[in-house]
């Protein structure tokens, strides 16, 4: 260990009765919302707090398994690049130009790190350790600037008739006098010019978890939710354009990681990042189980080929029928282990046997009151069991658009198909105490993409896909380069070292450390991240999806990435002791105090729920 710090900071042996009795009384501290007067009286430790979604408690540095073999060298560009978003926070401010004045050596971001924050391993609410590891990436498909031939999935940009309007402006509200401002619903007086009162219809949508806003359009003198995925496919929107798919499973896997790149058939690229979304969560009231298989799922659909691909100018090159690489053997095995209901663990050998696809569970559709419309009717938006086996058949079984030669029928949607594949059983799998460095150069992407010009057309509608998911993501064009795509902090993402979390119990921005499995059971996965993505399928405490990095490589790596995982935050001293002293409790409706629902209250990053409404939004008189 080479950090400068004082010797009782990390003298590596510690009476055990010592250590047992922090960990006891650092543990009860979390079990409710702490005074703030008892603070720990080791100065090396932040006070314990509890929100509704985590427990915080407070750990040393070196009680922290792999903290003193991390290379924090390594750490430097993520944590200045992280920077460029917290520095505009207050708290971060004098740690961002520390930062920027520190020796780039081992020794002295160590030192640095001690010095500036509190370590905290997150708990579940049920006081659990452990949680989720995933892993996501950014995929690459075949793409057309025109809708012609099989490419006549739209890709969208921000539809230009969907606003967003805070809670805290509507809540508990059959009217409001609103006032449309960028793209945004604001509360404005009776007879404000520009403004007029509209009846709130929302009725059965909740406003994002982050930013506590719904999203919504203009229907004659109501405001209604923003249309669900079935509606937009059906009918198209008014939303400018980027490119045109052939293949709309691709296209939903993309929208489920949130980012990607178009490689276009005369050799242009175009590079999407995360705009919006239409303000439905993604697989409502579904399981736990059967979203870590949907994602499973969503994810391989974005590396599978069709028998023989030639895309002119493509960066991956021709694909060989029958191809035998690393990533067309992880599909296979995720094929089969969810067309089978087998498991998902990575494993080293295939069986002969040939998999049996999952039957499409048919059920009745149910109405409920329109949304758009007069007249119209929409299915629940509520995902049961059977429309997570008939979205599983569909993103794996239904062929794969050759989008060099395949032309698609004009009126039929894919139908799914057969799926044979050559699993791979699970076998036991060792790995020594300290594992192999992860090298992350060969997911970086490389950048330097040819230009392309701009996507012509307008939205319409589309074939039904079977995707019943309500929730449905829309993008912007970024430039193409070396770094990693857009996150939600707003600064590239770096392979290795970014992870998406639920912003409410990980703050986005933090340094998390993590403790799991590196895949193919090479050995520990523990190193420093940073919190710097959202994703709707990431919720909850302890939950994090690493993100791997470019193309199909990484895309093997993420699909690999389902295991158990331990966190610790790292928290600014400042940050922590307010979180702890004033930031953990809220008055609810009936005047009885409950957790918070934010780690970190952010206007940017987490808006706490207290059931208050904006001053600025408020009319004036």
């Amino acid at each position: 260990m080479n950090r400068t710090a004082p010797v009782s900071r990390h003298r590596p042996l510690r009476l055990p009765w010592l250590a047992l009795g922090i960990a006891i009384s650092s543990f009860a501290a979390a079990q409710s919302a702490p005074d703030p007067a008892a603070a720990p009286t080791n100065p090396d430790l932040g006070p314990a707090f509890s929100t509704k979604n985590a427990a915080y408690v407070p750990v040393l540095f070196d009680e922290i398994p792999g903290w003193e073999d991390e290379s924090f060298e390594q750490t430097y560009a993520s944590f200045s690049s992280n920077c460029k978003a917290m520095k505009r926070r207050s708290a971060w401010a004098p740690i961002c130009a520390k930062l920027a004045r520190l020796p780039k050596n081992d020794a002295a971001l160590r030192a640095f790190m001690h010095d500036e924050f509190y370590a905290y391993q997150m708990l579940t609410p049920t006081r659990g350790a452990t949680g989720k590891l995933t892993g996501y990436f950014e995929p690459l498909i075949a793409g057309s600037l025109r809708s012609e031939g099989a490419y006549r999935y739209p890709v969208y940009g921000i539809p230009n008739d969907m606003y967003m309007v805070d809670s805290r402006t509507v809540a508990g509200q059959s009217s409001r006098w609103l006032k449309p401002a960028q793209g945004k619903l604001v509360g404005a007086e009776a007879g404000t010019p520009g403004a007029r009162q509209y009846k709130i219809d929302l009725a059965g949508t909740s406003p994002n978890n982050r930013d506590k806003r719904y999203r919504v359009r203009i229907v004659g003198d109501s405001v209604r939710p923003y249309l669900t995925r079935k509606q937009i496919d059906a009918g198209g929107i008014d939303a400018p354009v980027l490119a045109w798919v052939a293949d709309p499973y691709k296209l939903y896997s993309m929208q489920i990681q949130g980012s990607g790149k178009i490689q276009l058939k005369d050799g242009g690229l175009i590079r999407l990042a995360y705009a919006e979304q239409n303000g439905y969560p993604f697989m409502p009231n579904a399981t736990r189980g059967d979203q870590d298989n949907m994602l499973l799922a969503i994810k391989a659909r974005a590396l599978m080929e069709p028998p023989t691909v030639d895309v002119p100018g493509a960066t991956r090159g021709a694909k060989k029928s029958g191809g035998s690489s690393a990533s067309d053997d992880e599909v296979a095995r995720i094929v089969a282990a969810l067309s089978s209901g087998g498991s998902t663990t990575a494993s080293t050998s295939r069986p002969k046997a040939k998999a049996k696809p999952r039957p499409v569970a048919k059920k009745a559709a149910s109405k409920r009151p329109a949304q758009g419309t007069p007249g119209e009717a929409q299915e629940e938006i509520a995902v049961d069991p059977s429309d997570v086996d008939a979205m599983i058949q569909f993103l794996l079984s239904a062929p794969v658009a050759d989008e060099s030669v395949y032309v698609a029928d004009a009126e039929a949607a894919p139908e799914p198909a057969t799926a044979t594949s050559s699993p791979r059983p699970s076998s036991a799998q060792s790995s020594a105490q300290k594992g192999a460095p992860m090298d992350m150069s060969e997911f970086e992407g490389k950048g330097g993409g040819k230009g392309a010009g701009q996507a012509v057309g307008s939205g319409k509608a589309v074939p039904a896909t079977g995707i019943h998911d309500p929730s449905y993501v829309f993008f912007r064009r970024i430039g193409d380069g070396p770094e990693g795509p857009i996150g939600a902090l707003g600064v590239p993402l770096s392979a290795g070292r970014s992870m998406a979390v639920d912003p409410r119990a990980t703050p986005l921005g933090a340094p998390v450390f993590i403790d799991g499995q590196q895949p193919g059971g090479k050995g520990p996965m523990r190193r420093l991240v940073f919190a710097q993505d959202t994703g709707g399928a990431i919720r909850g405490s302890v939950r994090g999806d690493f993100f791997w990095g470019f193309g199909d490589k990484a895309g093997k790596m993420a699909l690999q990435t389902n295991q158990p995982v331990k966190m610790w935050l790292l928290l600014p001293k400042a940050v922590a002791g307010s979180a702890a002293a004033s930031g953990i409790k809220t008055r609810s409706a009936g005047g009885v105090e409950a957790l918070r629902d934010c780690a970190v209250p952010d206007e940017e990053f987490c808006v706490e729920d207290d059931g208050s409404i904006l001053d600025e939004l408020l009319p004036g008189g």
